[in-house]
Parts: C-alpha cells; structure tokens; sequence
C-alpha cells in the first residue's frame, strides 16, 4: 500500500460523489493555479466547486506499521445572499450574508461520507486510524471558500523486504 493507492482511493470516491465536482492533490498552496485535477470538464481553467484536495503531511514508521498523515480538504466557494430580498440591517449582521454556514454544514458532510468509506475497507490493506480531526477554514486567494480540513492516518503493514530491486 503506497500513497499512490491512497490518492486512487480519493479520486475514486471523488469521482462518485455526487456533491463533489475537483479532486486535486499537492500543495494547498497551490489550489487554484496548476495543481487540478478537474472531474467533470478537464478543459476547464477554474476549478469547480466543491473540490476535494489532498496533501501527503507526513508518515512514521513502528514496528512493521506505516503511519501516513493525509490532510484532506473539503471546500467549496462562499457565495453573497445578500441580494436574495432579505432584509439586513446594522453592522453586526453584515457576516451573515453569504453562505458560509451552509457551505460548512454541506462540507462537513461531505467529509463524513468520505471518512465512512474509507474505514474497514476488507479490500484494502490499510487501516484509517480511528481517530480523524477536523479543522474548519476560509480562505480568500482566488475563490472565497470555506469548509474542514480532515487529518487523516492511514495505518499501513509492511516487512522489512517491501521494495525488492531486480539485480
């Protein structure tokens, strides 16, 4: 089990979710520039929300046991409502005009259903630790968008011969 089979697994589940429109991988940094893989229309310059990005953060190793960090982020881009004939008044209110809530409960779902999937997989050879924390964001570079992002530890047995060189 490599991170290859991992970031596969993502773009499978991605690709069949029927609320997710991007998948990418790499740096975060990077999202919105050259770094996406988009699902439904590959000619496309911009990504299309909502998009599923993972970045590899870091692996140890113990006892026969790979340990590989995936941060995966589950965004979509938050919209103005504040023309939809509501009326708001007053300075206070002025950040409840958008979407982020609904963005935030929508992508925390998201994330759920992707954790759900990817634990005790019988056709798999790892393991998704137990325990997955989630960290609430917004950003605003090229989209304003909001949603989790999911640390994920994929635990993974190997022996000690697992990259075997033909001589």
């Amino acid at each position: 089990m490599s991170w290859i089979k991992i970031k596969q697994a993502l773009l499978t589940l991605a690709n069949a979710h029927p609320q997710v429109n991007s998948f990418g991988t790499g740096d975060p940094l990077a999202v919105g520039t050259d770094n996406v893989i988009n699902l439904r229309t590959p000619t496309r310059d911009r990504i299309v929300y909502p998009l599923v990005f993972a970045d590899v953060q870091s692996a140890t190793t113990n006892s026969g046991t790979l340990s590989l960090v995936v941060g995966v982020y589950f965004s979509d881009r938050v919209e103005s409502i504040a023309n939809i004939g509501s009326v708001v008044s007053g300075s206070v209110l002025l950040g409840w005009q958008d979407n982020e809530d609904e963005v935030l409960s929508d992508q925390l779902m998201t994330a759920q259903d992707f954790i759900s999937s990817l634990t005790n997989d019988p056709a798999v050879d790892y393991t998704l630790s137990d325990n997955v924390s989630l960290t609430r964001f917004v950003e605003s570079r090229d989209d304003r968008t909001a949603g989790w992002q999911a640390t994920m530890t994929f635990l993974i047995p190997y022996g000690h011969n697992i990259c075997i060189i033909p001589t």
